[in-house]
């Protein structure tokens, strides 16, 4: 399980820096795949079932490793990113875009070959990256029952704030039906007090007239 080669480079052709562990025809292989890797995104690709390639796009650098198919991408992904941000760290934007082919070559394959080396032979790596996975994980799943408690309590929240509208709605109603209710009996009184004073009326007139 180890590392073999590594490089970073820009755009597609111009190669700042690498370093490979053994002598090998994989930096002219790792050239062809420049023009096909996706942007922005970082991924593995199988090279004759016993080797892995292993990149990271960002920002138009692309960071890349050969790695033996055993070793596992969790490591080769580690890797990747302590280069990439070592490199970054070291060298200011305006440096790093305007290097040439090989220009930081000198300045940085130490490090580059540092980290392989210690990648390649630290026996604790493999099980760091793993529990490091474990505790991302953990966080992750931690994180989604949070959500989801969350849109619980906001679903509780809606129905409370629904059943109080419903409750005020029907108390509305219920005080406008009682006052129509009013309403009706008052008219209601107010007709038969005037029929009754028609017909007492009407009363009178007879008597006086007879």
């Amino acid at each position: 399980m180890s590392l073999i080669y590594a490089v970073i480079v820009r755009g597609n052709n111009i190669t700042l820096v690498d370093y490979e562990s053994m002598t090998s025809n994989f930096p002219s292989l790792a050239k062809k795949l420049f023009d096909k890797l996706k942007k922005n995104t970082r991924q593995t690709c199988v090279y004759e079932q016993n080797y892995h390639f292993h990149y990271i796009n960002e920002n138009d650098f692309t960071y890349l490793c050969l790695a033996d198919a055993l070793l596992s991408k969790a490591t080769a992904f580690a890797f990747l990113e302590e280069i990439k941000e070592l490199f970054c760290e070291k060298f200011p934007e305006n440096v790093r875009r305007q290097a040439v082919n090989y220009g930081i070559q000198n300045q940085f394959v130490e490090y580059l070959k540092a980290k392989m080396t210690y990648y390649n032979s630290d026996p604790e790596n493999e099980k760091i990256v793993r529990l490091q996975k474990q505790l991302t994980d953990v966080a992750n799943q931690m994180s989604l029952t949070l959500d989801q408690i969350l849109d619980r309590e906001d679903q509780i929240q809606i129905l409370v704030h629904t059943t109080q509208t419903m409750t005020t709605f029907a108390g509305a109603m219920k005080t406008t039906a009682t006052q129509v209710r009013k309403d009706q009996e008052s008219r209601a009184l107010r007709t038969k007090l005037f029929i009754a004073a028609v017909i007492v009326a009407m009363v009178l007139v007879i008597y006086l007239l007879y």
